[in-house]
């Protein structure tokens, strides 16, 4: 699920301030069928306020209307509960489903739910970026008395979009309570979690009803039998498509679950030891399809591990714990299987930010550090990590100040000096206040810096603040790949 978030769901002067101790090098680690009904969505685009910026150098710009900035790709995201694009060929924002009236958007400061009937919650892309599956809230109630503890009760369709055409179809009526959904890559099924689809609802908050999983088949818009697969316990996460579609792993309190397509029931993969704290959910696959990036959650935060599925062999990717650290270390998968991590170690309380490319063996539970570079002598904070198109590596370093050093960064190999091609604002060092998106193709990066966004372009002289056009409160940004129409 696209995002800054599934899940997200779920994830960006040149050298003169990078420090000379930048290096290659090897270290070994042992360790019910629905009718369709299609409608076309239309677009618009909004009439934003401009607010202050920050100082940066280059300096920044605020973009208050259209045109926006130049960029390589299209950038989808959620904001004022409706399903948006910055289309970067006319360089407008255009809605692809709107939300409710903007006059119904009022909060009521008693409940304070976290959205509005009407608005779109949860979307999630196919590979090739031409079909969609969006979650809309249709209505909401609290369970309770109404001055003791109550929870929210909440419905939602499932619909279904052809990016190109725009036309819209309905995939699910209704779902209760929906928690998380997952698109494969080629848009044929479709996982998601909820309650149930009768609206039923708990007796009391003190006892939810059980979170269920289940499989649709899209068929384009036209969806086949929905498939109740597991009750989770008490939910399951970590939705997870292999990359040929016909196998969907994910996790809850029990084990790590995967199910194929021609079963009947999902099969238990890693159980939890019974009093154990480790609890395993999938991150991504790699590209060969064997190995499973997981999520370890323990007592006091979580690392990175890869499972070989076909030996169900774990291989602990070293010193990724993260607990609540501002900078966490993040991985992503390259095209030839090994890993790209960018790190931000603190040395004696300041920040080392490093890239390191790391290979995979986890069936001889081996990981081994093939090259390695030391991005910057100076205490800088390092996200926003991606693999661009090209085979380049693109990454941001945050500083709380006004340090030079600070920026986007765009590094051709682990020998090279990074080449810096854009400012960003000074951040705070807190969790979730800072995070970065980079375009696949390099051509610029999404900063979010509190409730405030930037884009950075690779190409120009000035950081644009992007917030008014974007939204004062996005969610779920997510770069669109490049689209081809036959």
């Amino acid at each position: 699920v696209g995002g800054l978030g599934t899940a997200v769901a779920s994830a960006v002067g040149v050298g003169v301030w990078v420090g000379g101790n930048g290096g290659v090098g090897v270290t070994a680690v042992f360790p019910s069928g629905v009718t369709p009904t299609p409608t076309l969505a239309p677009t618009n685009t909004p009439t934003p306020t401009a607010e202050a910026t920050a100082v940066t150098n280059p300096p920044t710009q605020a973009v208050t209307a259209a045109p926006l900035p130049a960029t390589g790709r299209d950038l989808l995201f959620l904001a004022d509960g409706a399903f948006r694009q910055w289309n970067h060929n006319t360089r407008q924002i255009e809605t692809i489903l709107p939300g409710p009236d903007p006059a119904s958007r009022i909060r009521d400061e008693e409940t304070r739910l976290p959205n509005f009937i009407g608005d779109i919650t949860h979307y999630a892309m196919s590979a090739d970026g031409k079909r969609a599956v969006v979650a809309r809230l249709t209505a909401t109630e609290l369970i309770g008395e109404p001055d003791g503890a109550n929870i929210p009760q909440q419905t939602f369709e499932l619909l279904f979009i052809d990016m190109i055409s725009r036309e819209v179809w309905t995939l699910v009526p209704q779902i209760d309570n929906l928690r998380s959904l997952a698109l494969s890559t080629d848009a044929r099924q479709l996982a998601f979690v909820g309650t149930g689809m009768d609206g039923a609802k708990p007796l009391a908050p003190e006892e939810p009803l059980p979170n269920k999983l289940f499989v649709l088949p899209t068929g384009g818009g036209n969806p086949g039998l929905i498939r109740q697969i597991r009750i989770c316990e008490p939910t399951c996460v970590g939705l997870a498509w292999h990359p040929d579609n016909n196998l969907l792993a994910f996790g809850d309190e029990a084990a790590l679950w995967l199910f194929n397509l021609a079963a009947s029931e999902p099969e238990m993969w890693l159980p939890n030891p019974a009093g154990d704290t480790a609890v395993y959910t999938p991150v991504d696959w790699a590209r060969n399809g064997r190995y499973l990036m997981l999520w370890k959650e323990g007592r006091e935060g979580g690392s990175r591990v890869v499972l070989d599925v076909p030996t169900r062999q774990l291989a602990d990717v070293p010193n990724t714990f993260t607990a609540a650290e501002p900078f966490p270390v993040q991985t992503t998968w390259l095209p030839d299987d090994r890993l790209y991590v960018l790190r931000s170690l603190s040395l004696e309380g300041a920040l080392t930010p490093t890239a390191e490319l790391w290979r995979i063996q986890p069936e001889n539970g081996v990981v081994s550090r093939e090259e390695w570079a030391v991005l910057s002598d100076q205490p800088l904070g390092a996200s926003g990590q991606q693999y661009l198109e090209d085979g380049r590596f693109a990454y941001v370093l945050f500083a709380p100040d006004a340090n030079p050093a600070a920026g986007t960064y765009i590094l051709k190999g682990m020998a090279e000096t990074p080449q810096r091609v854009n400012a960003v604002p000074p951040v705070m060092y807190a969790p979730d206040e800072q995070k970065a998106l980079w375009a696949a193709d390099g051509s610029g990066a999404i900063i979010v810096s509190g409730e405030r966004v930037y884009f950075a372009p690779t190409e120009g002289d000035a950081l644009f603040e992007v917030t008014a056009v974007l939204g004062s409160d996005p969610a779920q940004f997510h770069w669109q790949p490049e689209i081809v129409v036959p």
